[in-house]
């Protein structure tokens, strides 16, 4: 498993998202963010969605793209790019020097 592919799922599933990205990925409504208890939405375990995205030079990830998702429709695909862009990891070295590194698919 390529390494920056270990950063990316390890980012996705320990590092705790700003305030600001995780209001982007709830459901709102007129009166502001509803809580799981306010929702009708039914409750989905074992979410997986899978990224496309590049390692950068400067250390942080950038263009992800979503290829697929387990549960299309509810935004967990639009959410996980949201978190992942911009994320930092350490990038991809040629001869010591750091590098743009290759597509990173999970």
């Amino acid at each position: 498993m390529p390494l920056a592919l270990l950063f990316a799922l390890a980012a996705l599933s320990s590092t705790p998202a700003p305030a600001a990205d995780l209001a982007k990925a709830q459901p709102k409504t007129s009166g502001g963010i509803k809580t799981a208890a306010q929702s009708s939405a039914p409750v989905l375990d074992d979410v997986r969605v899978r990224l496309r995205c590049i390692g950068r030079a400067d250390g942080r990830v950038s263009d992800c793209v979503v290829l697929s998702e387990s549960r299309p429709g509810y935004g967990f695909g639009d959410a996980a790019v949201a978190l992942m862009n911009g994320t930092a990891t350490p990038p991809s070295r040629d001869g010591g020097r750091p590098i743009d590194g290759p597509d990173v698919t999970p």
